[in-house]
């Protein structure tokens, strides 16, 4: 009789356990109901030192359900903030996740709130860590060569950014060196894990790898209206020599002082930005 009353409660776990699983295997099938076309893998070398990623997607399909990218693992520790948007919203974006049933990335997952975007960017900001200074004043950098998707792409095109051209460059690479900022890879499987190193020159003062570890910043009106800001910068420099040091200013900034922690004044030279939209004050 017990026997006979634990039947119908077998038959419901049994039950249960087959809608698990067709309910799994239908999400499986929404999540990757979805194909990349192409990749835009961006690197980008500020003049910080700290390094910015950019994967420009385009897809077909419905991804509405979440978008899985990543970087090797080596980079995990170097990872400061990321982003997700395209011409039109800012994404949710999950830092730190699993990458599908790898272990041997650091992925990131992008939430579009139910849009369906064909074409969108993930930006990682990486520190300026990945960055030495070689005796000869070259630079190396330590970089992923093509982004870590949970899917495979037809094209993907890289490209290097430096603060200037730089006056040489050697990139090595898993899958053959270049010496050229611009290079691309057809058939990028899924899960591809290829790290890259670039030894390049510069002109001097063009890369500083400083950290701006502590910024002070007070501002007085006073009772005409007129605005004065103080900012008192605590600069950690990780290159061989600090000569000078390039500050962004607002555009209608006048009456510019510089002075060192004794307030002794340092000399600098003032430049408008490229796109107009502040004033740089390179310190010596």
């Amino acid at each position: 009789k017990r026997r006979n009353q634990l039947l119908p409660f077998v038959a419901f776990l049994s039950a249960l356990v087959l809608f698990g699983v067709l309910a799994s295997s239908t999400v499986s099938a929404q999540s990757s109901n979805y194909s990349i076309s192409q990749v835009d893998h961006k690197i980008q070398v500020m003049y910080s030192g700290h390094v910015l990623v950019l994967d420009t997607v385009h897809v077909s399909g419905q991804v509405s359900d979440g978008f899985m990218i990543g970087l090797p693992y080596q980079f995990s520790d170097d990872v400061f903030k990321g982003f997700a948007y395209d011409d039109n919203h800012v994404f949710q974006l999950n830092l730190g996740v699993q990458l599908g049933n790898q272990t041997c990335f650091y992925g990131a997952e992008v939430n579009f709130n139910g849009y369906t975007p064909e074409v969108f960017t993930v930006a990682f900001v990486l520190s300026n860590r990945l960055i030495t200074q070689l005796s000869n004043g070259s630079f190396v950098l330590d970089f992923p060569a093509y982004p870590s998707l949970a899917k495979g792409t037809s094209n993907c095109n890289v490209e290097l950014l430096f603060p200037s051209s730089p006056h040489r460059l050697t990139i090595t690479k898993d899958d053959g060196d270049v010496n050229q900022a611009i290079f691309s890879a057809t058939n990028l499987p899924a899960y591809t894990y290829s790290v890259a190193r670039a030894t390049f020159s510069v002109s001097t003062g063009t890369l500083q790898l400083a950290t701006i570890t502590n910024l002070d910043s007070e501002v007085t009106i006073d009772p005409t209206g007129s605005v004065t800001v103080s900012d008192l910068y605590q600069i950690t420099n990780h290159a061989s020599l600090l000569g000078s040091f390039v500050f962004s200013l607002p555009v209608e900034a006048q009456n510019i002082a510089v002075t060192d922690e004794f307030s002794r004044p340092l000399p600098y030279a003032l430049a408008v930005s490229a796109n107009s939209d502040m004033r740089l004050a390179n310190v010596t």
